[in-house]
C-alpha cells in the first residue's frame, strides 16, 4: 500500500482554531493538530498522528505557516519567532502573528467569522507503523515526519469529523452521496436502469478530475524543489539575490 513515504503529504483537518488580538494592535491566529485522532478514510486506511511525530522538526526545522499551502502568503516562520510551535500531550500547538498587510487582516476576518475553520499542514514522513486487522481498513501511524508548513484557513478539512465537508466538496462535483448510497445499497440484479444510470454518471463526473497522465516527479527531485522554493522565500526576507548581495 502506497504511504507516500518519499512525497510530500499534505493533509486537513478540523483543528481547535481561534484568532486573538495582541496588545498594541496586533493579530494572530492558534490552533492545535490533536494527536490520536483518526482521520477520514484516505482510501483504504486510515491514519493517526502520535504524539512525538513532530519533536524533531521542532528542533532542527523551520516551519512556516502559509495560508492554503500558497508560498506568496507567508503569515509566520518558525525561525523568525512569528510562529511558535509547542508540542503538547493532546497535540501540537501553534501560534501565528499576523503581518500588517491586508490579506492578512481579511484571512483574519474569515477565520474569525468562521468560514475557514480547517487547519492543514505539509510534511515528509521519516517514519511510520501500519496496523492491520482482517475486514477493517488499515490503519496508518505517523511516528516521525518533517513538517514543512502549518496553512490555516483551510475550507474543507479531513481529518476527523469532516462528514459535512466531504459532503458539500462531492456535491460541488455533481455527486448526490445519498443517492449513490441507496443504489449501492441495492444487489447488482435488482438495480433498475436509473440505478444504473446514477453510477454511470457519478463515474462520468470523477473521470472530469482526472489530470491528464504525466510522469511522477522523482521524490528527491519534488523535496529539493519544495526546499528551494522556501530558501527562495527566505532570500527575499532578507533582501537577497542570486549573488548573495
Amino acid at each position: 500500500m502506497d504511504g507516500n513515504n518519499g512525497k510530500l503529504v499534505l493533509r486537513s483537518l478540523p483543528a481547535s482554531v481561534e484568532t486573538r488580538e495582541k496588545e498594541g494592535g496586533g493579530k494572530c491566529i492558534a490552533g492545535v493538530i490533536p494527536y490520536d485522532k483518526n482521520s477520514e478514510d484516505l482510501g483504504g486506511f486510515f491514519e493517526v498522528i502520535r504524539n512525538g511525530a513532530f519533536d524533531r522538526s521542532l528542533k532542527q526545522g523551520d516551519v512556516r505557516c502559509l495560508w492554503g499551502h500558497n508560498t506568496q502568503y507567508v503569515l509566520g516562520r518558525s525561525g523568525a519567532k512569528t510562529l511558535t510551535l509547542e508540542s503538547r500531550d493532546d497535540g501540537l500547538h501553534f501560534e501565528c502573528s499576523l503581518p500588517d498587510a491586508g490579506w492578512a487582516s481579511d484571512l483574519y476576518g474569515s477565520v474569525k467569522r468562521g468560514d475557514v475553520p480547517g487547519v492543514s499542514f505539509g510534511f515528509y514522513v521519516v517514519r511510520d507503523a501500519w496496523k492491520r486487522t482482517r475486514g477493517e481498513p488499515a490503519l496508518r501511524e505517523l511516528l516521525d515526519v518533517d513538517l514543512l508548513e502549518v496553512s490555516v484557513g483551510v475550507a474543507f478539512p479531513a481529518y476527523p469529523d469532516a462528514s459535512a465537508g466531504t459532503r458539500a466538496l462531492f456535491e460541488s462535483k455533481g455527486i448526490n452521496l445519498d443517492g449513490l448510497g441507496d443504489v449501492l445499497k441495492k444487489q447488482s440484479d435488482c438495480m433498475s436502469e436509473e440505478d444504473v444510470s446514477a453510477i454511470r454518471g457519478v463515474i462520468t463526473s470523477l473521470e472530469k478530475l482526472i489530470p491528464a497522465t504525466k510522469q511522477e516527479p522523482d521524490a528527491l527531485a519534488a523535496f529539493d524543489s519544495r526546499r528551494r522554493e522556501l530558501d527562495i522565500l527566505d532570500a527575499e526576507e532578507k533582501g537577497e539575490n542570486d549573488y548573495g548581495f
